[in-house]
């Protein structure tokens, strides 16, 4: 009996010790991330007020923005495309996310109907939408296009 007690209790201990390990693995991951979620009010600050109307840039670089749901399958598969893309167009393009049950007026002023839709947004000019699930390549052109229009 002592010697399943004994048992039970380290096989406790380890689960914890991952369980810990993998809160850690977790937090820092989640503090890395190239692809940064905003809500509503941060992309009226940050990119254009959207309730005016009309389109107004406020950012100083092109922008990406993904909007998503964590229900949403392909949105999950892009969303490791995109973190891999912020990296390697740091510094060119900034990338954010946008969750469209947490913010629905936001999506319904973008008139997203389907998910993933990202948003490509040049310093001047109007924005443009992708919506579903393109591969790295297509999304590379786009961007790329994006950054020529606007040398």
């Amino acid at each position: 009996m002592k010697k399943r007690i004994s048992i039970l209790l380290a096989t406790l201990a380890l689960m914890a010790s991952c369980n810990a390990k993998e809160t850690v693995k977790q937090s820092t991951s989640e503090t890395t991330k190239a692809v940064v979620e905003i809500n509503q009010q941060e992309f009226a600050e940050k990119i254009s007020d959207y309730t005016t109307g009309t389109w107004q840039m406020k950012n100083d670089k092109p922008v990406v923005v993904d909007f998503n749901a964590t229900w949403c399958g392909p949105c999950r598969r892009l969303a490791p495309v995109l973190e891999e893309l912020a990296v390697e167009y740091k510094g060119k393009v900034e990338f954010y996310s946008i969750d469209v049950d947490k913010n629905k007026p936001l999506a319904q002023a973008f008139q997203v109907r389907s998910i993933p839709m990202l948003l490509l947004c040049p310093v001047e000019g109007e924005p443009q939408a992708i919506v579903g699930l393109y591969p790295k390549e297509e999304i590379v052109k786009a961007i790329e296009y994006m950054l020529l229009k606007q040398e």
